[in-house]
């Protein structure tokens, strides 16, 4: 049998590492992966876009973004494999100068997201207003990329304060404005920590991710796996060799972790009581799943929840 050529978006990240290296090769395929896709903070919704518009066989693709697409009919199907995964709730910024300790103060708030609808913004806003009490409609909601991928297409409900940046509408510029005490705070996926500017909005969010997790079995997963349905039609075998693959990539993180990235893997596993699992039968993926759908259709992102055998290839659900 000959190779199939796939051009596959990913992140170089421990999870993939071994694809990129070639240590890992999924059988019967010839893996051409692409990691760059844009300037700055934008590369990974350059990257999204592409997934979206086709220009790439397939990739890592936010949940989000991946949903509403396959809704509105985009041919493509997910693996279970979680390609940018991490508790969320450090993932409240503000100034290092604020007065902010808890995430009930955001109420009444200015707040950036860079997208209103993007995977980590609507996991936050789900746990702001599940966990502590503030609704999205108690936020002035300040957005660095109103005209990316899929979830530009649906626009918030009306009662939902959403106010555009000043140009450049740029996540970077997003930040410096909360460096400056314009906004108050930033709900991002990235380190903003290191940044000398800011700081967790949350002191012990290390406490508050691990009560999330007991309280409600969902992990903040951000990204899937998705891939061309035509291109599986075509060639089925695809599908359960790019599953093995990915899985054995991220079964040798470890050999790609610094020392500070093997300590936090290790209290996400003594958090879950187990290692992550790409699978839609084990571990916690389809609670989380299920969870973030919640908050999507919570937040009139989502009009109703679909079956996960909608979204996923058939064959991954006998692995």
């Amino acid at each position: 049998m000959s190779a199939v050529s796939l051009t596959i978006g990913l992140g170089s990240t421990p999870y993939t590492q071994a694809l990129f290296d070639g240590s890992v090769r999924p059988a019967n395929i010839e893996l051409h992966l692409e990691s760059r896709f844009g300037e700055g903070l934008d590369n990974v919704g350059a990257r999204h876009r592409m997934i979206v518009a086709g220009k790439l066989d397939g990739g890592e693709l936010s949940i989000s973004s991946f949903i509403l697409a396959r809704l509105r009919g985009v041919p493509l199907r997910a693996l279970p494999v979680f390609l940018s995964r991490r508790f969320r709730l450090r993932c409240m910024y503000c100034r290092v100068e604020s007065s902010l300790r808890d995430p009930s103060e955001l109420a009444g708030k200015k707040v950036t997201v860079h997208r209103y609808n993007a995977t980590t913004p609507v996991w936050l806003k789900g746990i702001l207003q599940n966990e502590f009490g503030v609704k999205p409609t108690d936020i002035e909601w300040h957005v660095a990329e109103p005209d990316i991928a899929e979830e530009a297409l649906r626009p918030p409900p009306p009662e939902i304060r959403v106010r555009f940046i000043p140009p450049p509408r740029t996540r970077e510029h997003a930040i410096e404005l909360v460096e400056q005490g314009e906004i108050e705070a930033a709900l991002e996926p990235y380190p903003l920590h290191s940044n000398p500017k800011m700081r967790y909005l949350m002191e012990d969010f290390r406490r508050a991710e691990k009560e999330f997790f007991r309280r409600t079995g969902a992990y903040t997963i951000n990204h899937l796996f998705a891939l061309r349905e035509e291109t599986a039609k075509a060639h089925p075998e695809i599908v359960p060799s790019l599953l093995i693959a990915l899985r054995e990539a991220n079964s040798v993180a470890d050999r790609y972790r610094d020392e500070k990235q093997k300590s936090e893997a290790a209290w996400e596993r003594e958090v879950m009581g187990e290692e992550f699992s790409y699978s839609l039968k084990a571990g916690c993926a389809r609670r989380s799943l299920d969870t973030l759908m919640d908050y999507q259709i919570q937040q009139g992102i989502l009009e109703r929840k679909p079956e996960l055998e909608d979204l996923f290839f058939p064959e991954i659900f006998h692995f």
